[in-house]
């Protein structure tokens, strides 16, 4: 069952190719087969697969939704060719699926009634009106009745072109949706909403579809404002192979003593609060509505901003006189410009923000003109830190977690390190990163540059290439420098039997949380996934816990993410500043701050460059079905290198 599940769950990946086809697919017509077959009860029709045909049109022969014949037959997700045996249920709600006013959804994993209803813009009571047993229990491969909302006449775009909200793109030859979403970085779901007619009758050659300009241009929250952001592969692997150059400690650091000047800090935080403050006022409208589908969204904004004054609370109750004025920026520039130009940030002695890379560059060479230090409070993409001194980044960069990883994996001689591609532009770009490193930091450690190191081309290979590649004397490290869903997930499901041969470690990518959703755990348990994360939180931590109780107090609610890093930035720099003063980068290998989800250990970019955090925890995610921290790494491995038991996986009876 759990197999069906996450084929079902890769599928529904695949189906989005099969929605939009080839734009010179020609028109083929299905018959359907009459042979039946009762399987466990269940009736089937048998359909054999003809050369041309796809999914999509089997579906629409049979009138029946293909995550369905998808969820019935896993198969397809491997293989899909002529001669092909698929079992299409018979009754499967009938004279539902003949009524254009219903759609059958097919629950997969992660959905509840809020994304559902959300999806097919019905609210949760019209979902459960037609559905009774959804209310209490929602299952993997239930089938939903999702009610249709009449159809709106749609402009013809030849007709209508408005040019101030959409570019349109001429269909051409061997397009799909997923090359045009990725041409124009708009998501699929986008296009598709603005272009209703394609979910029937897909892209054809030479017509003209609407792509939503403001998709290309406006940043999505939940996208930019991530502790561990969607990662574009390419853009990452060419970041400048820069020298991390740690200042040596500094003796007359010392020097400052806060209790004599008693300076007053003056700290800027530049947020786009205004963003939240729209949630809130949809929130509070929806929650006074007793038939509102009402759940509380997240505020990250607000919730950096909150967790940020209790730290300011913490420092001034140990004596700092800090002043905080914050600023609400849009994600245009016009506002960051008049800051600039009325001066308003001139004697800050630290700036925060903004979180928005445009708006930062021109805050960034500012504060360096004023030679005042600026925090990049939450992004990994930051092309400023390779050209000001001044500035900090706090979450870690795609690089910079691979070096991590490479500084943790090399650091033990008996391992077998495998890679795993399929030939792609973008992963050999990771994999010259990922062994240029790695070759690198195991002749430090071991002065050989006899690295056990093999590539798999796994298009050509196969698994029994990769089986052929692994070695049951030590332990084999796993990299897939792949950021495809379907090529990872279904890589996956095919490492599983080989857990029973070999000890494998799967070294995990940063571009994999984009589709962690569709990733079943047990797989990554299985193959003792090590991910290397610049945030943790251990909420059994004292300090975590006296943290949230402070929190709920303050904000009478729970504190996010977002709130936690809002705090450890506030309590890092404002002990910074409280220690060494206003020029205290030079000092900072002598800052030691009890943080919560943090381990802050900046390192200097290159001479011309700034500091990026390095402070990486390695999580494990071991056979017993938890996750545990088992190593820090900073410039050093902070615990004693000894590596989590590592055993073949037994068959469980």
């Amino acid at each position: 069952m759990i197999l069906k599940n996450i084929f079902l769950l890769m599928f529904l990946v695949f189906v989005l190719f099969s929605l939009s086809g080839n734009a010179q697919e020609s028109t083929i017509t299905i018959k359907k087969n009459a042979k039946k077959e009762i399987i466990n009860g269940k009736k089937y029709f048998v359909h054999e697969v003809q050369k041309g045909e796809t999914l999509y049109a089997i579906s629409k022969a049979y009138n029946i939704d293909q995550n369905i014949i998808a969820f019935e037959n896993p198969d397809v997700f491997e293989k899909f060719i002529p001669g092909q045996i698929l079992y299409i249920p018979y009754e499967i709600e009938s004279n539902l699926l003949n009524s254009p006013n219903f759609k059958i959804h097919v629950v997969t994993k992660g959905e509840t009634l809020y994304s559902i209803s959300k999806k097919y813009n019905v609210s949760i009571t019209d979902i459960n009106k037609y559905n009774p047993k959804a209310e209490t229990s929602l299952q993997i491969g239930q089938n939903l009745k999702i009610p249709q909302k009449p159809a709106i006449n749609t402009v013809n775009i030849s007709q209508t072109k408005d040019t101030s909200k959409y570019i349109f793109h001429k269909i051409e030859k061997n397009q799909t949706m997923y090359s045009i979403s990725k041409q124009y970085n708009v998501p699929i779901d986008e296009i598709y909403k603005s272009n209703t007619e394609l979910e029937t009758k897909g892209l054809k050659n030479g017509e003209t579809v609407k792509i939503p300009k403001y998709s290309v241009n406006k940043p999505i929250i939940n996208d930019e404002i991530s502790l561990e952001p969607k990662v574009d592969t390419v853009t990452t692997a060419l970041i400048p192979d820069v020298t991390h150059n740690m200042p040596a400690k500094i003796t007359d650091c010392g020097k400052y003593d806060y209790s004599v000047k008693r300076e007053n800090f003056k700290i800027a935080l530049l947020l786009p609060l205004q963003s939240d403050a729209i949630t809130i006022d949809n929130e509070d409208e929806k929650s006074s509505d007793p038939n509102s589908d009402f759940e509380p969204q997240p505020k990250p904004f607000l919730e950096y901003y909150e967790g940020f004054l209790l730290a300011v609370d913490s420092m001034k109750k140990n004596g700092e006189n800090i002043t905080v004025k914050l600023f609400d920026i849009k994600t245009d520039s016009a506002k960051t410009l008049e800051i600039i130009s009325k001066n308003e940030l001139e004697n800050m002695d630290i700036i925060i923000g903004p979180v928005y890379e445009q708006n930062f560059k021109l805050i960034s060479n500012y504060a360096k003109k004023k030679g005042i230090n600026i925090i990049y409070p939450v992004n990994s993409q930051n092309s400023e830190i390779y050209l000001n001194p001044r500035v900090f980044q706090v979450n870690s960069s795609f690089s910079m977690q691979i070096t991590q990883a490479t500084r943790y994996l090399a650091s033990f001689k008996d391992i077998n390190y495998v890679v795993i591609q399929n030939g792609s532009k973008d992963e050999l770009e990771i994999i010259n990163i990922y062994k240029k490193k790695l070759f690198k930091q195991y002749l430090v450690n071991f002065k050989s540059e006899n690295v056990p190191y093999k590539e798999v081309m796994y298009s050509s290979a196969g698994i029994s290439g990769v089986e052929n590649a692994l070695n049951k004397d030590i332990i084999n490290s796993i990299i897939i420098p792949s950021d495809e869903q379907i090529f990872v997930i279904n890589l996956f499901t095919k490492l599983q039997p080989l857990t029973k041969k070999f000890k494998i470690i799967l070294a995990g990518m940063p571009s994999w949380k984009n589709f962690d959703n569709n990733i079943e755990l047990e797989y990554l348990h299985n193959l003792n996934m090590h991910s290397f994360v610049p945030f943790y939180t251990d909420y059994s931590n004292s300090y975590v816990k006296s943290f949230v109780l402070d929190y709920r107090y303050n904000f009478k609610c729970e504190p996010s993410k977002y709130s936690l890093l809002g705090y450890d930035t506030g309590l890092y720099f404002l002990t910074a500043l409280k220690n060494y003063g206003h020029n205290f980068q030079d000092c900072l290998p002598n800052l030691k701050v009890q943080l919560l989800q943090s381990d802050f250990n900046f390192v200097k970019l290159g001479d011309k460059g700034g500091y990026e955090n390095n402070g990486t925890f390695i999580l494990h995610y071991n056979q017993d079905n938890d996750v545990k921290v088992v190593n820090v790494v900073t410039d050093t491995i902070k615990n004693p290198l000894t590596f989590p038991d590592i055993q073949i996986r037994k068959i469980k009876p």
